[in-house]
């Protein structure tokens, strides 16, 4: 996974990764950090395999869900939606790392779908990525339960 490991070391990834970490470092919600991205990317590749048909490359999954949430600091700044923030930000790292054409179109979608519900028309990899971005919290055992909007949602989705 040469591209993946490109992408990790890009100094573009890194550079709002540590953008992201500064704004959040008071946050008392779950984070966007390193441990997110990994915990998206294999629930989600995890699901994609689980649906059978269409198989998406693990290294084009993993690329789409440690590159979801880096226009975080853009929303934080600016309100921007981060889904958006997120694919223009991706574009150039995903050029610099070699992902094709087409590739590329499937990660920037499914990296502009991920904040959608799962009952909306969503392509496979957007689909993986919302349900995955969700699956990967432990609102279960979080203190902040009680004041967070995604604990419901979450919750929502996890069955046992």
């Amino acid at each position: 996974m040469t591209r993946l490991n490109c992408l990790l070391d890009h100094q573009d990834y890194l550079a709002y990764q540590e953008m992201i970490d500064q704004l959040e470092k008071s946050r008392q919600f779950c984070k966007h950090g390193f441990d997110h991205g990994l915990n998206v990317a294999r629930i989600g590749y995890a699901y994609i395999l689980e649906q059978g048909g269409q198989v998406l490359s693990k290294e084009v999954v993993y690329a789409a869900a440690f590159l979801h949430d880096i226009g975080r600091w853009v929303e934080y700044k600016s309100g921007e939606d981060h889904a958006e923030a997120s694919a223009k930000l991706a574009l150039p790292i995903l050029e610099d790392c070699k992902f094709n054409s087409e590739e590329t179109k499937i990660i920037v979608e499914g990296i502009r779908e991920h904040r959608r519900h799962s009952s909306d028309h969503l392509s496979l990899l957007g689909r993986a990525l919302a349900l995955a971005d969700d699956w990967a919290r432990d609102c279960r055992h979080c203190s902040t339960q009680k004041q967070c909007y995604k604990y419901n949602h979450a919750m929502s989705l996890i069955t046992y």
